[in-house]
């Protein structure tokens, strides 16, 4: 019957004796020799001995500290302790001279295997076969050649609860003693913990390792910290997004205006997201959006804090991305032949040479966004940010935020961290100020201050920060009209018309310019599809008041509406009525200021409050240019 034994423990002295007694049959079934031990006995060859200790390098060091420490309390001239692996050959065999020359000589050395079936009963063959400590006395052994001795044996537990090895002491018969055994399973249990202990330092070895991999592999910046805002790592996105060495060991206050609240990151981590920052680095300006995440432990106690920075450029091309805003139009892409739209390419062409402030005119429709997006791409900016923005699309009481940006609480309903604008979302790149000169007259002052010092400053915000964004101009206003009439600020108007471009209307690029973007646009859409002779006589006669934008919305109805692959004037549904332009100034601002006010004073018959209604200006500031053109002669 079983003998109901818990593995690891030490069994009682009748369990011994079943364990023992059961032995002895097996090992006399097993054909082992009582008298001596077998010659061919399995050994490890010198190579296989070697590659087995190497394999358990780190164990044997831990043993031979332990065997060590055993001889401080035993004497190796009366006993010697040997190590056993999983399989039963032996490692290590450690004692007196005498004690393992006569080991040898009963193959109990290094390199034989001490299974019950190669030595029939004995300390460590039982151990393996049991797997609890064994103790055995003379003629407890099954051999002769190892009656005169005691042998105590306990195994040893690698992970997973597999045995990894017997660890036994051998010495005369005469000193046995119940305690060696105990002495030789507290030495097991010992090895045991210390080779969890080097498992587990291993295994934090291996984690910090692969962790200091992952934090380096993010494609953010990372920083830690403790509960003290100590920085404990940071990970080289970091250091290069704050233009910084190595922090660790530091407070994070010393990163410029990082103001960082732990309390409040516990208490309400999602006001801590996707934070806005700007930090000064000399002229340079950092910057970038962080979030915080608190670390809790199992037990709901503060950690620390993790920072995830990310550099403001990077989330922009992020953006443009997602979002299609990035500028594809190129040079190529503007695609005329009159002398007037190639001046004009031409002047773009030297724009892009340069980051001079550019104003491109036209009418609506004409292809102002065009030309600024091959302007942008043609020069080093290319790579950077390209934002437009329709000044006249925006009520004025929104229009500086979106073009400054705010801080944090600057108004009811401000998003949290703040937001920046569109000046600082190009910074490095262009900004294009669309439809320019429908911007309100106070919008005007303020886009005047940052012409003249390259810095905006947010609502709410305490500092200004600097933009370094090329700017390009454009609308089909009349600015010049509109100076007159005080709708455009003068010093504005001078700032911004450093390199003006008049991009032509349709109308005067001519039948082949007409000819070309008709069936560039038909092509673009469909290229089964063809015009008929009338068609295109009718596209060229047209007048075309809403410019290159009318002829292909014109073509893309006709493919709509066309019956087959031919268009007909018919399908083009173009009205017979001719556009009216107004006549273009030309001269100096003052000659053109001049003329208008002759105009109006000829239309109202020197009406001077009608005159000055009309031209949007005071009847004193009309009395005064009066005088000063001599038209009170009229």
């Amino acid at each position: 019957m079983d003998i109901p034994i818990i593995k690891g423990t030490i069994p009682t002295n009748e369990q011994m004796k079943c364990l023992i007694s059961q032995s002895h049959k097996r090992s006399k079934n097993y054909g082992i020799n009582r008298e001596t031990r077998k010659q061919d006995h399995i050994k490890l060859t010198e190579a296989e001995l070697s590659a087995r200790k190497l394999a358990s390098k780190e164990f044997l060091k831990v043993i031979d500290a332990t065997i060590k420490e055993f001889y401080e309390l035993m004497s190796s001239d009366d006993f010697f302790v040997a190590l056993a692996d999983g399989d039963g050959y032996i490692l290590l065999l450690e004692g007196s001279e005498t004690l393992t020359k006569y080991s040898e000589e009963r193959n109990c050395s290094p390199g034989y295997r001490w299974t019950e079936e190669d030595v029939g009963t004995s300390a460590i063959s039982l151990c393996l076969r049991e797997e609890v400590p064994i103790q055995l006395n003379d003629k407890d052994h099954y051999c002769d050649q190892a009656h005169g001795f005691t042998s105590s044996a306990a195994p040893i537990w690698g992970p997973q609860g597999v045995m990894q090895a017997v660890l036994v002491v051998s010495g005369d018969a005469r000193l046995v003693h119940p305690h060696t055994l105990i002495m030789i399973t507290s030495a097991a249990r010992s090895v045991e913990r210390h080779m969890r202990l080097i498992r587990r330092n291993n295994d934090l070895i291996i984690n910090r390792g692969f962790l200091d991999n992952v934090i380096e592999a993010a494609g953010t910046g990372l920083l830690t910290l403790d509960n003290n805002l100590v920085i404990r790592r940071i990970n080289r996105q970091a250091k290069q997004i704050l233009r910084t060495g190595d922090l660790t060991g530091r407070y994070v206050s010393e990163i410029g205006d990082l103001q960082i609240d732990m309390d409040s990151i516990f208490k309400n981590p999602q006001i801590w997201k996707n934070r806005e920052c700007h930090l000064q680095d000399g002229s340079r300006d950092i910057h970038f959006l962080y979030s915080a995440q608190p670390v809790i432990s199992k037990d709901n106690q503060p950690l620390g804090a993790v920072l995830n920075i990310t550099e403001f450029s990077n989330i922009r091309k992020l953006v443009e991305r997602i979002s299609g805003t990035t500028p594809f139009f190129t040079f190529d892409s503007l695609l005329g032949s009159s002398p007037a739209f190639l001046e004009a390419v031409s002047l773009a062409r030297r724009a892009s040479n340069s980051d001079t402030t550019v104003l491109l005119l036209g009418e609506t429709g004409t292809g102002k966004e065009l030309f600024a997006q091959a302007i942008h791409n043609g020069n080093d900016r290319g790579d950077k940010p390209f934002v437009p923005i329709n000044c006249g699309a925006i009520p004025g009481e929104l229009l500086e935020s979106e073009l400054f940006g705010y801080a944090e609480g600057a108004f009811t309903g401000a998003q949290k961290g703040g937001r920046s604008g569109k000046f600082i979302l190009a910074n490095g790149g262009t900004i294009l100020l669309d439809e320019i000169g429908d911007m309100p007259h106070d919008m005007q002052v303020k886009l005047l201050r940052v012409l003249q010092t390259g810095e905006v400053h947010p609502v709410g915000a305490q500092k200004a920060l600097q933009t370094s964004a090329r700017i390009i101009a454009s609308t089909h206003v009349n600015l010049s009209k509109a100076v007159l009439q005080n709708r455009f600020r003068q010093d504005l108007y001078y700032r911004l018309n450093i390199l003006q471009i008049k991009i032509p209307p349709l109308r005067e690029r001519g039948a082949e310019d007409i000819i070309l973007l008709s069936n560039y646009f038909l092509k673009k859409n469909n290229p089964l599809f063809q015009f008929t002779p009338d068609a295109m006589d009718s596209l060229v006669s047209y007048n075309w008041p809403g410019n290159v934008r009318e002829l292909e919305n014109t073509i893309q109805r006709a493919l709509h509406v066309c019956g087959n692959s031919k268009i007909a004037v018919k399908d083009l549904g173009l009205s017979s009525r001719p556009s009216v332009s107004a006549p273009a100034l030309a001269g100096t601002l003052q000659q053109m200021e001049e003329k208008m006010i002759s105009e109006a004073l000829v239309e109202t018959k020197s009406n001077m409050v009608q005159a000055a209604r009309q031209l949007g200006i005071s009847r004193a500031t009309l009395y005064r240019k009066v005088k000063q053109y001599g038209l009170d002669r009229l």
